[in-house]
């Protein structure tokens, strides 16, 4: 399948490039306003992200732009019936996101949010563990140090800020341990320069699942899933962006620890998965995107704000 990557920034330059490319697929036009590409690339640079998608070079879609160019590029090729993989948000609000679902049901053509991490069978094994009449309490904590003002995570006007950029995370985790209708919530959110550089709180479930999480932009880097029933704990030290080779730590009641090893690529994983689905005519589901997209909006409007600097 030929590709058409709108943005080749960080993660699009060192990960998704390669990534399609060992999944066995071409790169055949980027979309990079610095006219960015990699060393001996040979196909098509496009200086405006939309004249990229009238192209006829390519088959699917890659979107690694700023957060706020995701609705409108993702809409734009879709309308052209090409199917879409979009970095994470899909959208800046849950409005946003049920707009692209509407837009790729109407033109039959397949949309995901690249969520690599539910390709990582981590994940999969661990919820195999788990009874599903549990409670199940998660813990998750993700932070870096961004003091940058001109990056885009810093900025409001390009959907910055630590809810968007990795508070989703978080709830992604939720959402695969079934979690899936709010009962309460509570938090805080610290604010500087008009982004949220830290989100921290609460959210309880109907289905049984409590999550307590902490994202900041201004901590040095740290992740870390804790996953708590009511006779064992799951720690997953490196949850988002593992190495090649990773492990999950298991302890019983009695303290007693197992180790659990995997190996896997989760951009490439996901990449296949994706290219498969487009092969075999598979139908959009965003529901998962959309519920995360919902308890984000729920949190920006009913955690506490607090403004610093």
């Amino acid at each position: 399948m030929r590709f058409a990557i709108l943005g080749y920034g960080k993660i699009a330059s060192e990960v998704m490039f390669q990534s399609i490319l060992a999944a066995g697929h071409a790169v055949t036009v980027i979309g990079s306003e610095r006219g960015a590409s990699p060393d001996g690339f040979d196909g098509r640079i496009v200086r405006d992200y939309f004249k990229a998608l009238e192209q006829d070079e390519f088959d699917a879609v890659y979107i690694g732009l700023p957060n706020h160019l995701h609705h409108d590029t993702a809409l734009a090729a879709l309308e052209r019936k090409k199917p879409v993989l979009c970095e994470k948000p899909l959208g800046l609000t849950a409005r946003q996101v049920s707009n692209l679902v509407r837009c790729s049901r109407e033109n039959k053509t397949l949309l995901r949010e690249a969520f690599m991490v539910a390709h990582h069978p981590q994940w999969d094994w661990m919820r195999s563990e788990i009874g599903n009449d549990q409670q199940i309490d998660l813990s998750v904590q993700f932070h870096y140090d961004n003091r940058d003002s001109l990056n885009i995570r810093n900025r409001p006007e390009t959907g910055g800020g630590a809810r968007l950029d990795i508070g989703c995370y978080a709830l992604w985790v939720a959402d695969r341990f079934g979690a899936r209708t709010q009962n309460d919530l509570y938090g805080y959110q610290i604010y500087e320069n008009g982004v949220d550089v830290q989100s921290s709180g609460s959210i309880w479930f109907h289905e049984g699942v409590q999550l307590n999480f902490d994202v900041s932009m201004r901590r040095a880097r740290f992740q870390q899933v804790v996953v708590q029933t009511q006779n064992r704990c799951w720690i997953i030290p490196r949850p988002f962006n593992p190495m090649l080779h990773s492990v999950v730590w298991t302890m019983d009641q009695f303290g007693n620890r197992r180790e659990t090893s995997f190996e896997a690529n989760q951009y490439e994983l996901m990449i296949q998965r994706f290219c498969r689905d487009v092969e075999q005519g598979c139908q959009t589901d965003l529901s998962s995107s959309l519920r995360i997209a919902e308890w984000s909006d729920n949190i920006s409007s009913r955690f506490e704000k607090r403004l610093v600097g």
